[in-house]
C-alpha cells in the first residue's frame, strides 16, 4: 500500500508550496551567422546553421533551389531557340508582346509606346 497523510493539509499550506510553479521565458541567444534570436544551443530555424555547420534546410533555401531550377529550364529554352529552324517549335507557342508602337502625326516624328 501507499504512504497516506497523517493529518489533512490546510489550503494555505498547499497553495504556498505551489506558488513557485510558474513558466519561466527560455533565454534566447543571438546567432552568429544571421543575427535573429533563437533559443541557446539549437539550431537557427531562420538560417539552418548550429555553430559553423549547415544542419537543416530552411523554406528560403528551398525557394532558392526552386528558382535556381526555373532559371535552368530557361536556359533550356533558349538553347532551343538558337537550334535550326527546322528544330524550333511553332510560331503559336511564342508569347505574344503587349507593347504598342503609337505613331503620332506626320511630320511630329515622335512615337509613343504604351504597355495597354
Amino acid at each position: 500500500m501507499a504512504a497516506l497523510p497523517k493529518k489533512k493539509i490546510s489550503k494555505v499550506r498547499g497553495k504556498t508550496r505551489r506558488a513557485h510553479w510558474h513558466a519561466v521565458m527560455p533565454t534566447l541567444t543571438t546567432c552568429a551567422k544571421c543575427k535573429t534570436k533563437k533559443p541557446a544551443h539549437t539550431v537557427c530555424p531562420e538560417c539552418g546553421y548550429y555553430g559553423k555547420a549547415k544542419v537543416l534546410n530552411t523554406k528560403a533555401d528551398k525557394k532558392i533551389a526552386q528558382a535556381l531550377k526555373l532559371e535552368a529550364k530557361k536556359t533550356k529554352k533558349s538553347d532551343k531557340a538558337n537550334t535550326p529552324k527546322s528544330e524550333q517549335p511553332t510560331e503559336s507557342a511564342k508569347p505574344k508582346t503587349t507593347k504598342k508602337v503609337i505613331q503620332t502625326p506626320k511630320g511630329s516624328g515622335e512615337e509613343y509606346q504604351s504597355d495597354k
